[in-house]
């Protein structure tokens, strides 16, 4: 399918690194949902009826599979979408080479190919109407990492992988963890308040979901000041 012409739809938030400015905002796209292979192969025998959705995933996952082990073999790769570099990341004193395992790591550079940058140049953004004036911060998708469903199940003693913006957990003087709750929401009832993350950083949650948790619909409500790493929120 050749699309000529694409839409963004973006918010506006506080740009909160002008504490003396209050009127300056940055845009933030308002993304409608999370496809993973799966999902891909899905539109795409639904376009090409020749092609098996399941034979699809398998070929995506073999390519995936083989781009990481081509990247971490120190080779660069190249794909319709993106172009992927091995990097070493920090500074080395001396002229020895001697690798710090604190500083120097190894990481991959990911880079919008040809391609992606052409069809990008499609998109137009178009202003949503909304306007975020307490700081942004946005879940994007919840990961249950023992069944690899991100439909918004979870399993009970599993754990959760959450990603997003501007959602490391603190409380308003940037110490400790914030307010991080599953509420039912039958009856809008606090089933449970998370108090040990393993991840808390701006952009992810790690946690585990009590083995206690009974069955039901709840909601994922997060309580945070963070706005970046040197500025709590207004």
């Amino acid at each position: 399918m050749d699309k000529k012409n694409y839409t963004w739809l973006f918010d506006l938030e506080e740009f909160t690194m002008t504490k003396d400015v209050h009127n300056d905002y940055t845009g933030t796209v308002r993304t409608t949902r999370s496809y993973t292979m799966p999902d891909i192969a899905k539109e795409i025998a639904a376009e090409r009826t020749e092609y098996r959705e399941k034979t699809i995933v398998n070929i995506g996952d073999l390519i995936d599979e083989k781009i990481r082990q081509l990247v971490c073999s120190g080779n660069t790769v190249i794909t319709g979408s993106a172009v992927f570099g091995p990097s070493l990341l920090g500074v080395f004193l001396g002229n020895k080479g001697i690798v710090d395992p604190e500083v120097n790591k190894c990481v991959v550079n990911v880079s919008p190919s040809m391609e992606m940058r052409a069809e990008v140049a499609k998109v137009k953004p178009s202003f949503s109407g909304t306007v975020k004036s307490l700081g942004g911060a946005r879940i994007s998708l919840v990961l249950d990492t023992t069944t690899g469903k991100t439909d918004g199940t979870i399993t009970p003693g599993g754990t959760l992988d959450v990603t997003g913006s501007k959602i490391r957990c603190l409380n308003a003087d940037g110490t400790g963890i914030g307010n991080l709750t599953l509420v039912n929401t039958a009856n809008d009832s606090v089933a449970t308040t998370i108090t040990v993350l393993a991840m808390n950083d701006p952009s992810r949650l790690m946690f585990n979901v009590p083995a206690s948790l009974a069955p039901g619909s709840y909601r994922l409500m997060l309580e945070t000041w963070f706005s970046n790493n040197s500025t709590r929120l207004k």
